[in-house]
């Protein structure tokens, strides 16, 4: 009875035709803009035609058609277009669970079974599959009944933290989802995460995205491969076309790639080695539990020891300074280290302005946390002048002229300028040469602070070589010499009264 049941329900899957509720609540939307699957016989046509007009469909008819949708996710068999382009592949490589043995007939275990014998055993999927694949993902973006595992997980957020019945656009409710991820339930947590993790690696499967930057793509990334969608749109933020509602949704999608390196692929391709290699304990942070995967840990320990770091590493982490240069808000440990400050000493400016006016004041910085953190700022800027747009645009003819052949990422173009001026302070602009030595003063006070803190002091070993190098160093010496006395001292004669403190505590 149960065969017969499916063979029925297939059949009328297949042709909607013989569905005479859905084709009565259907009929002004099939004479409008389904006419052509209407007359052609062809199996699965018209209700694929429906599906895709999901936007115009009201009443009984949208009720239907997603009745219908509802039935093939509890057996992929009643997809007919499924079944046509990844039967084959189906029975091939997802027949039954390698785990319990019981065949595998629900579509969404199908589906991620397909998409991850390709991904992780390298199966090979025919074009046709793969692109009916994306769009069964697509619809599951963009309509939450289609994924019963995250209304399954995501229960009690959806109807606390993101309501459904509050929403008039579901894909809009993953975005809620999104933002309030850290608060979730530990179960949705993990099942949001890994909807994240397939759009970041295929920005086509976000709906969201797709919706608020359509003029932008058809603009300026109508010709970027899908997966490079984002990197597209983040290169043209400033363009005209894009809309408001577009930059602030790519700037929400760039957050999370500063702050997990797991939805940065490009980044996690280029430097997975080196995170294996150098960042190996916060590893084991996340794993535990202790730290949080979205706080940029990782990131923050792969900046920390850029000396250290592949070539192909060192590129995608550049990619994510000079972004963050243009927006603070991109660097998580820095807002997190450094609020108190930024509204204190920075506020009021330009979010491309602010780890510029910290840097400047880096002296006037009262948090040891954030000190630290703008100690780091320094000593990237240091050895990228893109790092530094105010003295890159100080300098720029003289740069171009004078340092022609200078690699930027390695802080060639420093120390050439530092050198020209040495040799013939003349052969510079007087507004290079003057922003220059304004440098020269903030890297040394950024050395002063770095000698109070043993963690920083790896971090400057180019400041220090700059100021040697300088035309000033016997008075930038001086003065930093005089600071370390001074350390010295007042640690010496806090000692005289209180217990002693060990050696290292003194510098």
């Amino acid at each position: 009875v149960r065969s017969d049941l499916s063979s029925g329900i297939n059949a009328e899957y297949g042709d909607v035709r013989n569905d005479y509720r859905l084709m009565k609540a259907c009929r002004n939307v099939i004479a409008s803009s389904c006419r052509s699957e209407m007359a052609t016989p062809t199996h699965g046509n018209l209700l694929h035609c429906l599906v895709e007009h999901k936007g115009v469909l009201k009443g009984s008819c949208e009720k239907q058609v997603k009745a219908l949708q509802l039935v093939s996710l509890h057996d992929f068999n009643f997809n007919f277009h499924f079944v046509k382009e990844c039967g084959a592949a189906v029975q091939e490589l997802c027949k039954s669970d390698p785990k319990t043995g019981k065949p595998i007939s629900k579509k969404q275990d199908v589906m991620y079974c397909l998409r991850d014998k390709s991904q992780d055993s390298g199966e090979v999927l025919t074009t046709q599959c793969k692109a009916q694949l994306k769009q069964e993902f697509l619809k599951q973006m963009e309509d939450l009944d289609l994924d019963p595992k995250l209304l399954r997980e995501c229960n009690y957020d959806l109807r606390n933290t993101c309501r459904l019945d509050q929403m008039a656009d579901q894909s809009e409710v993953m975005e809620c989802l999104r933002r309030n991820e850290q608060t979730l339930v530990k179960n949705c947590r993990e099942v949001v995460f890994e909807r994240e993790l397939q759009q970041a690696e295929d920005p086509g499967l976000d709906a969201v995205l797709l919706k608020k930057c359509g003029i932008a793509i058809g603009l300026y990334c109508s010709e970027s491969r899908p997966e490079d969608t984002l990197t597209c749109l983040e290169s043209h933020l400033k363009k005209q076309g894009v809309t408001p509602e577009c930059r602030k949704t790519v700037k929400q999608r760039m957050k999370k790639e500063h702050s997990n390196y797991r939805l940065n692929p490009a980044l996690s391709q280029a430097c997975g080695e080196d995170i294996k290699a150098l960042c190996s304990p916060i590893l084991g942070k996340l794993n535990a539990g202790t730290i949080a995967d979205g706080e940029g840990a990782v990131i923050s320990c792969l900046k920390d020891q850029m000396s250290k770091v592949s070539v192909t590493c060192e590129d995608q982490i550049t990619i994510l300074l000079e972004q963050e240069v243009s927006d603070y808000q991109l660097d998580p440990i820095l807002v997190k280290r450094c609020e108190g400050d930024i509204k204190t000493i920075c506020g009021g400016r330009r979010e491309d302005e602010v780890e510029g006016c910290l840097r400047d004041h880096i002296s006037d910085i009262k948090s040891i946390d954030c000190t630290k953190q703008v100690i780091r700022l320094v000593a990237e800027a240091h050895g990228d002048v893109h790092l530094d747009p105010v003295l890159l645009r100080a300098c720029q003819e003289d740069i171009s002229y004078v340092c022609p052949r200078s690699d930027h990422a390695k802080g060639q173009i420093i120390e050439c300028l530092q050198a020209t001026q040495k040799r013939d302070k003349s052969a510079l602009s007087h507004t290079c040469s003057s922003m220059l030595d304004a440098r020269l003063a903030m890297w040394s006070a950024a050395f002063k602070r770095a000698k109070e803190y043993d963690s920083a002091l790896e971090m400057v070993d180019d400041l220090y070589q700059a100021i040697e190098s300088s035309k000033h160093k016997h008075e930038l010496l001086a003065y930093l010499f005089i600071a370390v006395i001074l350390i010295v001292l007042l640690s010496f004669c806090g000692g005289r009264w209180s217990k002693p403190k060990p050696m290292s505590k003194l510098y």
